[in-house]
């Protein structure tokens, strides 16, 4: 099976489910209260993907940089309680790493994204940003444990043995979505678990379709199936990523505020 292809489903079955929770996310917090404060939420969680797909379409170049600065600061929230800058440096080797071990395969993933447009900015920009999480956490090296040591060399084996696609796909959906899973199904109670896999379940497929549809009506201009899959995989994670990491950041603000009364 094409690698391409193996990705998508991949992140369909291991990746998605993890943002799958928001609805349920932003019912524990209160935004969600009724059938109207659903609505709007789902309204607003929608119109976020929109606008992000669109300044992507309007502007590639930056949308993707922009990507990638949030894609590591996302990542980094990870290690957020063990590292200081909100576990940045985490975010910044996880998501840097394959640029410098492999810069023509992410180069070529980078000009798919970008339409066939140039990608050296975006292609340097990530390589700072490999050397900087790098260097940032050889600062803050003294304070992890062995364990964490470990993760971050297996991190950084991965991202020099695997391509840059399967390296991400380990990673997103072998480290990065278990954890946010269980942590909120840590957070629920025994008899939430049949609503919260409804919400996955309803919430994942209602995604994969609407992700079907768009690709089956642009596919016709396309001459290659994969570089559509390659745009829909990454576009439609900056689509989502968005307002996930948003509602996130929102929880934090919420659980600090509640914490200090």
């Amino acid at each position: 099976m094409d690698m391409t292809l193996t990705a998508a489903i991949l992140i369909a079955l291991l990746g998605l489910p993890h943002g799958a929770l928001d609805p349920l996310i932003a019912y524990r917090i209160g935004l969600i209260k009724n059938l109207i404060s659903t609505l709007l939420f789902l309204i607003s969680y929608v119109l976020i993907v929109l606008l992000v797909v669109g300044v992507w379409l309007a502007t590639p170049v930056p949308a993707l940089i922009c990507f990638l600065l949030i894609s590591a600061l996302h990542f980094g929230r990870d290690w957020k309680k063990r590292l200081q800058l909100g576990g940045l440096a985490y975010g910044f080797i996880v998501l840097g790493l394959p640029s410098l071990f492999h810069p023509e395969s992410v180069s070529q993933i980078f000009e798919f994204l970008l339409f066939g447009g140039n990608s050296l900015i975006p292609l340097y920009t990530l390589q700072i940003i490999g050397v900087l999480g790098i260097g940032l956490i050889l600062a803050e090296f003294h304070q992890l444990s062995i364990i964490q040591i470990g993760e971050i060399i297996l991190l950084a084996l991965m991202a020099w043995i695997f391509e840059p696609l399967l390296y991400f796909v380990i990673y997103f959906c072998g480290l990065h979505s278990p954890r946010h899973l269980f942590a909120e199904f840590l957070r629920l109670k025994s008899s939430e678990y049949s609503l919260a896999l409804s919400v996955v379940l309803v919430t994942t497929i209602t995604t994969l379709a609407i992700a079907v549809i768009v690709g089956s009506i642009v596919e016709p201009y396309y001459d290659s199936l994969n570089i559509l899959m390659f745009q829909t995989i990454f576009i439609g994670l900056a689509g989502l990523t968005l307002p996930h990491m948003c509602l996130l950041e929102w929880v934090d603000f919420c659980e600090s505020n509640r914490s200090k009364k």
